[in-house]
């Protein structure tokens, strides 16, 4: 029922869409072109050792941080075990750093023309250079968009972004500790100068309430 919204509203909803398609195509693409035998089979291994039951650092040493391995065990659960579901893991994450880029430049006043026409070229530099799953992409991405959700909370003056930054930024972690222990740091050290000057003791708390969610869900991973 896209006639309820005005042609603005249709337009964003169009873009997205472009985007999507785009992103997660032109990934595809060049995730099926060929392979490094070490890099490419890493999180394959991995995702499939840890949808048997087998897990990182508990069963296995890896050197890498355990959520991609535990997302693509979801792929391949949810989309069975094949390259077509390896590859989709890093073409969503594709997608991901795309729609981000495009979102945070709207917001920042930028047309919608050139904001899909940025977004689209973030999608061909982003994950296809890789076009499997690897571990500095995931962490470059999801330090980014941590930095996009930052400044959209001091931009916007939204509440919810401190609420998902500190779960994007331990995700980040997670998968590789740099550079998102230096974008962590920087983080930190900016909130800190900014609510000492602004201090807004809810969003203090939505930023509390996001770690401790984030920081639950591991617990409770690492007991299942």
């Amino acid at each position: 029922m896209l006639w309820i919204f005005n042609s603005d509203s249709r337009k964003k909803i169009l873009y997205s869409v472009i985007i999507f398609i785009f992103s997660i195509s032109i990934n595809q693409y060049y995730g099926n072109l060929g392979v490094c035998p070490i890099d490419s089979f890493w999180f394959f291994n991995s995702g499939y050792d840890a949808l048997n039951g087998y897990y990182p650092f508990k069963d296995y040493w890896t050197i890498a941080g355990p959520f991609i391995t535990i997302t693509q065990s979801i792929f391949f659960m949810l989309l069975g075990v094949s390259w077509f579901s390896y590859v989709f893991h890093a073409s969503i994450f594709n997608f991901l750093i795309s729609i981000s880029t495009f979102y945070t430049l709207h917001k920042f006043k930028l047309s919608l023309n050139y904001s899909l026409l940025y977004a689209l070229l973030i999608s061909i530099l982003a994950y296809p250079s890789a076009g499997t799953p690897y571990v500095d992409h995931h962490a470059s991405i999801l330090s980014i968009i941590s930095i996009f959700c930052f400044v959209l909370a001091l931009r916007t003056n939204l509440k919810i972004y401190w609420f998902f930054l500190p779960i994007i930024l331990a995700l980040s972690f997670l998968t590789k500790q740099t550079p998102s222990a230096h974008i962590f740091i920087i983080i930190s050290f900016l909130s800190m100068v900014y609510f000492s000057f602004n201090f807004d003791l809810s969003k203090i708390l939505y930023g509390a309430l996001g770690s401790l969610v984030i920081i639950s869900l591991f617990f409770i991973i690492l007991l299942l």
